[in-house]
């Protein structure tokens, strides 16, 4: 079979006579077959079309030009050259509700066309053929399809230059397998026909490119997954229902009830540099009326090509951008929130939203399918309410800085004919003509265990390049990929847990990040997903097991690691070597800073390998490990400018580097006291936890800190099989001091509450700043913080109010003293805290401000 170019496209059809007179002399005489090989034909309704289908696309009426007439004055082929003709009807989908067959042809200039030969198969269809513009066809004939394995023609009176002509069929099978277009070139494309459809710059256009590659990794989320489980990701895209956000009034609500505030969550993860992007998906009877909420949120019966009829989701979308995105100077009249909410704009926590999920789905009926056209439409609306035709819709009139990431896109076969319908809609819906997108969306993957050797390389490139030519200065955003497992899997076994599965699964997340991160073509990245499912296919796609038990697998392990080391890195190059690959990132804020991440290609290659240190001084090597956030990360020795590294599938770390640089192999574990008192200074009883106290106060106290193993280490640690902390603190007003053998960072809280509100507060003794605090409001669970770095410090300050706990813990990592050490005389005193002062004045680059605040702060408490 001949292919050429083609994809989709919804028909308008209307009623007009269908001549078959003969066309003018003058036509006549110019009129020929024209050869279609050069004009891009697009079906219109491929909602069911892909690789291995029953179903046949509009290539099939053109694949057999040599056997159609040469002239639609004779139809007679010859009987052998008709029987040889496939007979294959044009079949592009076997459901009406989705409309009817159609397909235009654009055909890069003005043709004066005088008839069209079609090869009736079988059955009675009417075909209806339109010249004219897309959006606003003029309807030139319509024809009944009732022969029989025979050709046809039709002709058309007074026949007018055109660029387009458009077809449609009202019935599923087209009954016709070969067509035939006769005419003649009138003259190329005018300056403004060209206009038209050329690509045109955003008038947003998306400042920068540098986004550190760590923060363009993560994974899907809900609003309910706890912190110390999304905190390996540098983006989430978070799954929101439309019908969450709306009440009946269609009025927006940023709290839904007890379990999800939305100004809680996203500046929880905006405080912790995690990019979020929400995902509004699904529908709302708020907005359809009746019971069910279609995912296509318009009114029923309202016309879904006009943008218009999105209303009520572009207005919540401008809501969403107005409260979450950094412009401040919003009118507070057009904010449309319920009286349950507190009006808030601009507090920077969001830079995008995604406005539908998987629009392009095939299993899910008409109602929550989008067609490319209703897409863009929706999409014209959400982002600047269809150039302002809307009042307080889309994200850019809230907000011009802010980006509108349409739905993901699923199934790539026809994902650049959905992208090209989407821009066609653009082209002659929108006076300014604009890509009314800002980042395009896609749901793809590998499609083999070899990564590198996968189709997802080459599907980002023709990604990157549809966009550069079509809707230049978006972005690219993976918002869902799985990884191909079926080798490491057995008919009737469940290995999905085994530790070899789980092994290549985390090998394979690993290298799909990086696959992605080459070249910085892909700006975003996220898994499907953080979580596993109850049940279904996806039960296991999780980084860490169900809700409610959030246990890390190895692959979350990975993923973190890789966010953690390349936060402040881009892509640079990538070296093939012989089994090998290494990809170089450059850091962002010191480009002297060289992060290369290596691993084998096949287990094969697995080995030491010699790589140069590119002249740095410095050489660390970081591998993911269970158990440590960061990745375990030990100093290589520089020998004739090379290092020696163990490389095998998982991708490790080697930074280079001239500066001296510490690391913590695991900054959020759980610190342990070494003794506790009730005063200061020591003056009262000390106990260092060996035994219960006498003093009934201070056992209240002790109580908090004797049943360690209960509680999770590291603070993000697994506590599935952790049994229940037994002894209750029920005393109120209790102050106390917690010591520890040396300076600690702290950055993480966790009690296990078990009834009663009250309060408990952690200070840092030293300087009475508050560290954390808990209303003590859960029940018979344990809850955990998460917090910035605290300046070192060797006591704290515990105040417990009202409210029953049964065991408190702290996470962080011994400070780095050394570093404190200025002068390298095994201790740190005041002269080091001179040194340290010296340095930053002379801005020589060995500390910082937090070193000298640290070690001011040590020292007090010394002193105390």
């Amino acid at each position: 079979m001949k292919h050429f170019k083609t994809i989709a496209m919804a028909a308008a059809l209307s009623v007009a006579a269908a001549s078959l007179s003969a066309f003018p002399t003058s036509a006549a005489d110019k009129s020929e077959l024209l050869d279609v090989s050069g004009f891009v034909i697009r079906d219109e309704n491929f909602v069911h079309l892909s690789k291995g289908t029953y179903l046949r696309d509009v290539s099939y009426l053109f694949d057999e030009q040599d056997k159609v007439p040469k002239s639609p004055d004779n139809m007679n082929v010859g009987s052998d050259v008709l029987k040889e003709t496939s007979k294959a009807n044009w079949t592009p989908n076997q459901q009406m509700e989705y409309g009817a067959a159609s397909f235009y042809m654009d055909m890069g200039a003005n043709y004066v066309v005088t008839a069209v030969a079609f090869l009736d198969t079988n059955g009675t269809p009417v075909w209806t053929v339109s010249d004219g513009e897309p959006f606003s066809w003029h309807t030139i004939a319509e024809q009944k399809m009732d022969y029989y394995n025979s050709w046809r023609v039709v002709t058309f009176d007074k026949p007018q230059p055109t660029r387009y002509l458009h077809f449609s069929s009202d019935y599923c099978d087209s009954g016709v397998s070969e067509l035939a277009v006769y005419g003649y070139k009138e003259s190329e494309l005018t300056a403004a026909q060209k206009s038209k459809t050329a690509a045109k710059k955003s008038l947003y256009p998306i400042s920068g490119t540098d986004t550190p590659s760590g923060k363009r990794v993560g994974f899907n989320a809900f609003i309910d997954d706890p912190m110390t489980a999304m905190m390996s990701a540098g983006t989430i895209r978070e799954y929101h229902n439309l019908s969450w956000l709306l009440d009946t009034d269609c009025k927006v609500k940023f709290t839904q009830g007890t379990w999800g505030d939305m100004d809680s969550y996203y500046g929880s993860l905006h405080a912790r540099g995690i990019n979020i992007i929400p995902c509004i998906q699904g529908g709302s009877t708020a907005v359809s009326g009746g019971t069910k909420a279609n995912e296509i949120p318009v009114a029923e019966g309202a016309d879904t090509l006009d943008p218009k009829s999105y209303v009520v989701h572009a207005q919540a979308m401008y809501q969403i951008a107005a409260r979450y995105g950094s412009n401040k100077d919003i009118d507070a009249k057009t904010l449309n929130i319920t009286d349950a909410q507190a009006p808030k704009t601009g507090l920077g926590y969001l830079s995008a939203v995604e406005n539908s999920n998987e629009p392009n789905k095939s299993w899910a009926g008409k109602a929550n399918y989008f067609s490319p056209y209703e897409l863009a439409a929706m999409c014209s609306a959400d982002y600047d309410g269809h150039e302002g035709t809307i009042p307080n819709a889309g994200v850019h009139t809230a907000d011009p800085s802010f980006k509108l990431a349409m739905g993901g896109l699923v199934g790539y076969s026809t994902m650049i004919q959905y992208l090209d319908e989407m821009k066609l809609w653009f082209d002659y819906n929108r006076s300014d003509g604009r890509f009314a997108v800002d980042i395009v969306n896609v749901h793809i993957g590998a499609d083999s265990p070899d990564i590198e050797e996968s189709s997802l390389g080459s599907t980002i490139a023709e990604l990157k390049k549809w966009m550069s030519e079509n809707a230049p200065d978006t972005q690219l955003w993976i918002s869902e990929f799985e990884v191909p497992m079926s080798d490491c899997e057995k008919e009737g076994v469940d290995a999905h847990d085994d530790e070899n599965y789980q092994l290549r699964y985390a090998q394979r997340v690993a290298r799909t990040y990086l696959c992605a991160l080459e070249n910085n073509s892909v700006d975003y990245i996220t898994k499907f997903q953080l979580r596993d499912e109850g049940e279904g296919v996806y039960y296991n796609s999780g980084l860490v097991t169900q809700k409610g038990k959030w246990d890390k697998k190895l692959a979350w392990y990975y993923l973190s690691c890789m966010s953690n080391i390349l936060s402040d890195s881009l892509w640079a190059d990538k070296e093939l070597g012989d089994g090998c690959q290494v990809n170089t990132f450059r850091g962002i804020n010191d480009e002297n800073r060289l992060i290369k991440c290596a691993n084998t290609l096949c287990s094969e290659a697995d080995g030491v390998y010699e790589l140069s240190a590119e002249g740095r001084k410095y050489v660390y090597l970081t591998v993911p490990e269970m158990g440590i956030a960061e990745g375990r990360t030990s100093m290589l020795t520089v020998e004739n400018g090379t290092v020696k590294v163990a490389l095998s599938e998982t991708p490790v770390y080697i930074t280079l580097t001239d500066e001296l640089e510490s690391y913590s192999n695991g900054s959020n574990m759980q610190l342990r006291p070494a003794a506790i008192g009730l005063s200061k200074d020591k003056s009262g009883e000390l106990f260092d936890l060996s035994a219960a106290p006498t003093d009934s106060t201070l056992d209240q106290f002790y109580r908090m800190f004797d049943e360690p193993d209960t509680m999770p280490d590291p603070v993000y640690g697994n506590t599935g099989g952790m049994s229940t902390p037994e002894t209750a603190v029920s005393k109120s007003g209790i102050t106390g001091y917690v010591f520890f053998d040396k300076p600690c960072v702290f950055n993480g809280f966790a009690v296990f509450d078990t009834f009663g509100t009250g309060g408990i507060s952690v200070y840092d003794a030293n300087t009475d700043t508050l560290l954390w605090s808990s209303d003590l409001g859960s029940y018979m669970s344990r809850s955990v913080t998460l917090a910035e770095d605290s300046a070192p410090t060797n006591c704290l300050k515990i105040v417990k109010g009202d409210g029953a706990l049964n065991e408190l813990a702290f996470y962080g990592y011994a400070a780095p003293a050394y570093s404190w050490d200025a002068d390298s005389d095994g201790r740190v005193d005041m002269f080091d805290q001179v040194i340290i002062r010296k340095s930053l004045a002379d801005n020589d680059g060995r500390y910082c401000i937090a070193d000298l605040v640290g070690v001011t702060r040590f020292l007090l408490g010394m002193r105390s």
